[in-house]
């Protein structure tokens, strides 16, 4: 991958490394037949090869001439995208969108931290019992309730009752 570069396929199709700008315009026809030579029987398992790919970091980014080719995935499986240089205004578009895009998705994960940090402080407040037992049942109670205590008879084992336990031979005693 080329350095300092992110690629946003969620909020439109272009790679970008902050000042150039390379995009692919797909329509419906053009991602079917990607789709068919990829050899991949739906739109579902499609986007999942994405996702995996992204997730994993599965991503090659190769610059040639006057187009970068994408690479998501590894081996045969890898699915290959040529994207072309933007002009100055479409570059405009997308990094705008771009940073809007991570400044929202920044927003909404402080906004998450905030509401976890005010639940644990809740959970920590919670005088009496450990946060553990406030989620956890006792399970101790439930065990305990449904078993019948076998008493043990003497000289009887208790894995096997019906056997008794045998004493060591001692030998013959003569008086």
């Amino acid at each position: 991958m080329m350095p300092n570069t992110i690629a946003l396929l969620d909020t439109g199709k272009f790679v970008t490394n902050g000042v150039d700008v390379w995009r692919s315009v797909m329509d419906q026809t053009s991602l079917d037949s990607h789709r068919e030579l990829a050899e991949v029987a739906n739109y579902e398992a499609y986007f999942a090869r994405f996702k995996k790919a992204f997730t994993s970091g599965d991503l090659l980014v190769t610059k040639q001439a006057h187009k970068v080719s994408l690479d998501v995935g590894t081996g045969s499986a890898a699915l290959r995208y040529d994207l072309y240089e933007a002009t100055a205004s479409e570059r405009k578009a997308d990094l705008k969108s771009a940073l809007f895009w991570l400044a929202d998705t920044v927003s909404d994960v402080t906004n998450k931290l905030t509401k976890c940090e005010e639940e644990l402080s809740v959970l920590k407040k919670q005088k009496g019992t450990s946060s553990v037992a406030a989620v956890l049942p006792d399970i101790d109670t439930k065990k305990r309730s449904g078993q019948i205590k076998v008493q043990k008879q003497q000289g009887h084992s208790i894995v096997n009752p019906s056997s008794k336990k045998r004493k060591a031979a001692t030998g013959v005693q003569f008086d």
